[in-house]
């Protein structure tokens, strides 16, 4: 068996593959086996009808094309294992030769995971992480919020208050507690609650004083802004990669990205009680139009996964099993019917992209 690789663009490489006569025949008793287990004559029990019989009925190709199926591939599982191909999709086969008596001749078109070369991703990610830095929780942040509260009280007790006049009908049997309308400004004549010991009483037992409820709006906001900022700056961070990253995505990783997120918008529509036929039909367009409007994304979750995954390598950054484990049990609890492997392959993954954002932002 002779294998010829040729790298093309886009990271997918080719494989000439050519079987001589006599390595071509020795998958004969294969692929007949194949057919005879497929096709049905009557007079014979299923997988016992004789060759010239079956040759007769369906033509030598039948045989032929199966022979050449177990023959791909053992050159497909060869050509990786000897060229370390790392394979994205499957491979698109066309047979060039293939007749009783003769060589094989086949070409696959072999998408494969891309060389990524990294820019120098720390200096980058120190660049900026510094221009995301997590703002002090002012003095005013926490009456803006105080402020918030008061009102809400103010509504609610509006609130309450005409629910206890729900029941006031006239003798035709009309409703009048919701005739008035309220002007606008006019809310500005109900007082607000005093901030007062009383006041922050009111929202639970753990808040004795107005500095109990301050102190604790000051770190709830905190923990906001600092979840915002973190956000913010990874997005920052996994940009710049992606903006100065070197590598070729091959068409099938792309179009594998778009298959995931539609698979994802799918469920989402279902969840919130929709179907993706109707939503199809309101937005006016075609499955390929939506996928043509998402594939800059898609390019872009390519690459910030591929960014990620190298920089995981090159740091030696995985996941232990006990953190894999622990969120397999918490995946498994919470989705039905979850196929434990590819839970434990997606959490490998998300715990790996994980671990490297948080090492880039660390970066000095």
């Amino acid at each position: 068996m002779k294998i010829k690789l040729t790298k093309l663009p886009k990271s997918e490489v080719q494989l000439d593959v050519t079987l001589d006569e006599k390595e071509f025949a020795a998958y004969h008793d294969k692929g007949f086996k194949a057919v005879q287990g497929m096709v049905e004559i009557d007079g014979f029990r299923k997988g016992n009808a004789p060759e010239n019989i079956i040759v007769q009925k369906y033509g030598e190709m039948t045989i032929l094309e199966e022979m050449a199926n177990y023959a791909l591939r053992d050159a497909y599982v060869e050509a990786v294992k000897e060229h370390k191909l790392v394979p994205v999709a499957d491979p698109k086969v066309t047979i060039n030769k293939i007749a009783k008596g003769s060589p094989l001749e086949l070409t696959m078109i072999v998408p494969v995971l891309p060389e990524v070369t990294l820019p120098k991703y720390k200096k980058l990610a120190e660049e900026k992480a510094k221009e995301h830095v997590v703002e002090n929780v002012s003095d005013k942040d926490i009456d803006d919020v105080i402020e918030e509260l008061r009102k809400g009280r103010v509504h609610q007790h509006d609130h309450d208050h005409n629910h206890e006049g729900h029941d006031h009908h006239d003798h035709e049997g009309h409703d009048h507690s919701h005739d008035h309308t309220p002007v606008e400004g006019e809310e500005k004549d109900v007082p607000l609650p005093e901030v007062n010991d009383a006041f922050a009483q009111s929202f639970g037992p753990e808040f004795t004083s107005v500095t109990d409820l301050k102190k604790k709006i000051g770190e709830n906001l905190k923990l906001e802004k600092e979840q915002k900022t973190r956000e913010k700056r990874r997005t920052a961070i996994v940009d710049a990669l992606i903006a100065e990253t070197k590598a070729d995505l091959p068409e099938a990783m792309i179009e594998q990205e778009l298959d995931r997120m539609f698979a994802q918008f799918k469920h989402d529509i279902t969840r919130f009680g929709g179907t993706f036929e109707d939503y199809m039909k309101h937005a006016g367009k075609t499955e390929e139009e939506i996928r043509a409007t998402w594939r800059d994304d898609a390019v872009k979750r390519s690459m910030s996964q591929l960014v990620l995954a190298e920089i995981a390598r090159a740091e030696k950054i995985v996941p232990t099993d006990e953190e894999i484990e622990t969120e397999l049990v918490r995946l498994l609890a919470t989705v039905q019917d979850a196929d434990e492997e590819r839970a434990r392959a997606y959490l490998y993954q998300a715990l790996s992209n994980e671990k490297v954002l948080a090492f880039l932002e660390e970066s000095k």
